[in-house]
């Protein structure tokens, strides 16, 4: 393809074809040069070359007629033109040695056009192999994506490459080219080869092996993204700064390049934000860490996900996992009730008045963090021990991990797997055992089903593993809390923590809530069909923004199955009109610094009390009662409207994960 350089002005429109031809002969006028009258020197027209550089008579070259004039003025003007001949020979050099360097560039961009498309292919087979985990592949493909690099990196570092930067018009793509081979070039060499070489020993089989985990894996991977943060934070510093950029090809790397890189910054910060608090949560150097696991029931549906009716602790020392005894509920009394806020007591509170005593009451607040602390308390009260933390997870994430690693056997010889396990122990159990029985098997299944997902991780594949894994945090399936302030904070940076916004923090990220609380004591939220729809958001004029908001609340349950219904499925003699009501409380909470206005409902159910305004933790909360009998429906409309500090950051809600993917 030919290669077109621009023309000196004076032959604007003509081309190259990129090859240096010579200048054909020049007609020189004679000149003649006395000593006595200092007569003045002519010279012919312009040189022009062929199809080659052509040059006009600006040039050195005065067109006119030279009129006589003083010996002085001769003089001078003589000086003058010498000085244009000079500066038009240099410019001739110029363009003939810039003739055959553009030829030579341009073999060379070639040539790192040819590399830069196999080095795609790497990063591109070096992702694939993290997400199937094969870390192996990984450091095989970033070293010889690190070889190329250097090579390219050293072929854009010439004083050709540096001459092309300063062309007009294009140099920018070409020292945006050069910006993003020398950031991949040092990113690949400090960060994502160690990294590679780190992440080899972190597979499940590596890193969990009898029923310990391997803290100094741990300890070493945390070490090395500590190490190459500022590499990584330099290269991105780096190609964010590229500006403008006029080839479309070269824009839309540099769009790819900017995100990535991006991207790649957050991972490593979050990842050196993590891995130095992983140790010390796993009980490195002798220390026995203890977690309270609880069991939510999505049946007896809760705004953080379902009732805590089996909890048990996980101890950790030095890696080394021990799985306690899940027990039933616990039950302070309310005489012994641990003290709830005033808000609490009219959001959470007037069904049951127990959230300050009944663990599986304590999760009606949809702020993970006050409900782990009293449940925390509670088990200290009960069994005397202190806990280091509360993680909670429901029936559905566990059927998650147990399809990756395989099923268990519950006492009565059935078993529960990664098709059956939340239909079995949200369904099935409630229809076919006795109420005195229903809290045994759900403790032993909740034990022997961690005892397969801690022994199994070390035999599963990873891409399924992280797969399950992340399904499950996304869908608020598998939440924590830490009491250690800097485990807390890694728990928020992983998006575990499920709490509320901080009231004062106006300028974060908008995020909205939609919770469900069942006050009827019933098992039917089995059938509850719950979707949230956030429709498209207009500015308004102070920066804030404003969206329509859609809540669908339904029962999918049938007519036969209503027919055989037990009685305590359908919590028969609790606040009810009618024996099948599905009696839940639905809240809407506003985001920092926003507010929630227009609230309408609709639908075949009945809100029993319509959505009023109040208020928690300095967030403006709508709260209402409805009664969902079996088919019908509820629809709930209304705007949120963002802090003006939040500018242009997108609204987001979080809510109650329900039965409805796993039936």
């Amino acid at each position: 393809m030919a290669k077109h350089f621009k023309t000196p002005e004076g032959d604007a429109g003509r081309e190259s074809t990129g090859r240096f031809e010579p200048l054909p002969a020049q007609s020189t006028a004679s000149h003649r040069r006395s000593w006595d009258d200092e007569s003045d020197v002519t010279a012919s027209g312009p040189a022009v070359g062929g199809d080659g550089y052509g040059f006009d008579a600006g040039y050195g070259y005065d067109p006119q007629p030279q009129e006589p004039v003083g010996r002085v003025k001769k003089r001078r003007r003589h000086r003058g033109r010498t000085a244009g001949i000079v500066v038009g020979v240099l410019l001739v050099a110029l363009l003939a040695v810039g003739g055959v360097c553009g030829f030579t560039l341009y073999n060379q961009a070639k040539a790192v056009k040819g590399q830069a498309k196999t080095a795609m292919g790497l990063a591109t087979s070096a992702v694939d192999s993290v997400k199937e985990g094969d870390f192996a592949s990984v450091s095989s493909d970033l070293r010889e994506l690190d070889a190329l690099c250097a090579n390219i990196k050293d072929q854009t570092s010439g004083p050709l490459w540096t001459l092309a930067s300063f062309m007009p018009v294009y140099g920018g793509d070409v020292s945006a080219a050069r910006t993003l081979v020398g950031a991949l070039s040092d990113v690949s060499e400090s960060a994502l080869l160690p990294l590679a070489d780190a992440l080899q020993n972190v597979t499940p089989g590596k890193l969990l092996s009898d029923g310990t985990v391997n803290v100094s894996a741990l300890q070493a991977v945390a070490d090395t993204f500590s190490e190459a943060a500022p590499a990584v934070q330099s290269a991105n510093q780096k190609v964010q700064a590229i500006g403008p950029t006029n080839i479309s090809e070269v824009s839309d790397l540099v769009s790819k390049a900017k995100g990535g890189f991006e991207a790649l910054c957050g991972a490593v910060e979050t990842a050196k934000g993590v891995a130095p608090v992983l140790p010390q949560m796993l009980g490195a150097d002798g220390q026995t860490r203890n977690y309270l696991v609880v069991a939510e029931n999505n049946v007896e549906i809760r705004a953080n996900g379902g009732y805590g009716g089996s909890q048990g602790v996980i101890s950790v020392t030095d890696g080394k996992l021990e799985i306690g005894d899940f027990q039933p509920k616990m039950s302070l009394g309310i005489e012994n009730a641990l003290p709830v806020t005033d808000e609490e007591e009219v959001l959470f509170n007037q069904a049951t008045h127990e959230m300050g005593s009944d663990s599986g009451d304590t999760l009606f607040t949809p702020d993970f963090p006050r409900a782990a602390g009293l449940l925390s308390q509670m088990w200290e009260i009960k069994y005397g021990q202190h806990v280091d933390g509360v993680v909670a997870l429901d029936p559905v994430f566990l059927q998650y991990l147990l399809g990756v690693v395989g099923g268990v056997e519950l006492p009565d010889g059935s078993s529960i797997d990664g098709t059956n396990a939340a239909r079995v122990l949200m369904h099935d159990v409630y229809w076919n055992y006795d109420p005195s029985q229903q809290d045994a098997i759900f403790a032993a299944a909740a034990g022997a089903a961690f005892d397969k997902v801690l022994g199994g991780l070390g035999d599963a594949d990873l891409q399924q593993l992280m797969a399950a894994v992340q399904k499950g945090c996304e869908e608020g399936r598998f939440i924590a809390w830490m009491e250690n302030d800097d485990e807390e904070a890694v728990v928020k940076e992983l998006g575990l923590a499920a709490a509320l916004p901080d009231a004062s923090d106006t300028s974060a990220a908008p995020v909205a809530g939609v919770y469900v609380n069942n006050i009827r004591g019933s098992k039917l939220d089995w059938f509850l069909n719950k979707d949230v729809t956030v429709g498209t958001g207009k500015r308004n004029a102070d920066g804030s923004w404003s969206y329509p908001v859609t809540v669908n609340l339904s029962s999918t349950m049938s007519e036969e199955e209503e027919a055989s219904l037990p009685l305590y499925v359908a919590g028969v003699g609790r606040q009810a009109s009618d024996w099948n009501d599905e009696r839940l409380t639905v809240l809407l909470y506003a985001p920092a610094g926003g507010t929630i206005s227009d609230v309408e409902t609709s639908g075949s159910a009945t809100f029993s009390t319509a959505p009023e305004e109040h208020s928690h933790n300095g967030l403006q909360v709508f709260y209402g009662v409805l009664e969902l009998l079996p088919r019908t429906d509820a629809t709930v409309t209304y705007t949120v409207t963002t802090s003006a500090e939040a500018g242009d950051q997108p609204l987001t809600v979080r809510t109650t994960p329900t039965c409805q993917a796993a039936r």
